[in-house]
């Protein structure tokens, strides 16, 4: 493992943490890690799809990770646009080093949402997409977008729990008799208790990084803004049968229909029966790492 670190459009630090297989190289994979964590989380699975002859590319998203001086905060202005900017940056850095390579978009939770917003414009730059954990449309986020407005002007770095609340705060009350208020991420205890123990993960947004995501959850879910679309790039969309978080099988259905209005033709979906929202980590999670490494390797 190499690490990295690229200069963002507004000169900020993108921390990169880069796996390269010993063989030859399949293709280049780019992972768009979720909320309130950190890529550290996904070595794991980086190393085994490197084993299996993938580059892969884990990247902080700004807000996020150990070289972060201010934790769930994007941007003073427009961070959600800054949010896909990075992720053209690392594109293009590691396109110049992988040129013949395709490259594959994989994306978790808020990763899915990033992704997805990525492809409205750049969908030709990769030949395949998976998306994990994608969390589906609420109507009730464009009220949080007009209170995350008025609340961004009393300071666009101060933290409220009522958004955190509003946002994440209704997933845990999906399970039954939870131990901890995240038992909603996986069925895996000791997943949950490492999320817990880990100062890196469960954090709070600022107001302004709240209404960036309402921002890229609105945009993402407007087939009409998928521009250039490339009707060939497949699709793997994989989430639990329990996962509170993709809005239950009307929340996997709607998600699709949006891609497939913006023209994308071919999306493959997984359910996973006895899975919540971390599938890359429930006890089982050999077989969610088999099945993605079925699909890249079509």
């Amino acid at each position: 493992m190499k690490e990295i670190t690229l200069k963002a459009l507004d000169n900020k630090n993108l921390s990169i943490a880069l796996f390269e297989p010993a063989g030859e190289i399949k293709a280049v994979i780019q992972v768009i890690h979720g909320m309130q964590e950190h890529k550290e989380r996904y070595f794991e699975f980086a190393k085994y799809l490197a084993d299996n002859g993938y580059v892969v590319i884990t990247k902080d998203m700004r807000g996020h990770g150990k070289n972060e001086n201010e934790l769930g905060f994007f941007a003073l202005k427009n961070g959600y646009k800054t949010l896909i900017n990075d992720e053209t940056i690392v594109y293009n850095h590691f396109k110049e080093i992988y040129k013949d390579k395709p490259f594959i978009l994989l994306g978790h939770s808020m990763g899915s949402i990033i992704a997805r917003n990525v492809l409205i414009s750049s969908s030709n730059r990769y030949s395949k997409v998976v998306l994990s954990g994608y969390p589906n449309y609420q109507g009730a986020v464009k009220i949080a977008l007009l209170l995350s407005n008025c609340m961004k002007a009393f300071g666009k770095k101060k933290q409220s729990k009522l958004l955190q609340n509003l946002t994440v705060g209704p997933f845990n009350k999906a399970v039954q008799n939870p131990k901890t208020p995240v038992d909603w991420l996986s069925y895996n205890e000791e997943n949950v208790l490492k999320y817990i123990d880990d100062p890196l993960c469960g954090f709070n947004f600022t107001t302004s990084a709240y209404n960036d995501l309402y921002h890229l959850i609105i945009n993402m879910h407007k087939a009409k803004k998928y521009t250039n679309v490339n009707k060939n790039l497949k699709f793997l969309l994989l989430s639990g049968a329990d996962d509170p978080c993709v809005g239950k099988d009307k929340g996997r259905l709607d998600s699709k229909n949006v891609l497939d209005k913006a023209g994308f033709n071919h999306i493959e979906v997984i359910t996973y029966e006895k899975m919540r929202h971390e599938i890359l980590n429930e006890t089982n999670k050999q077989q969610v790492y088999d099945d993605i490494l079925n699909f890249l390797d079509k």
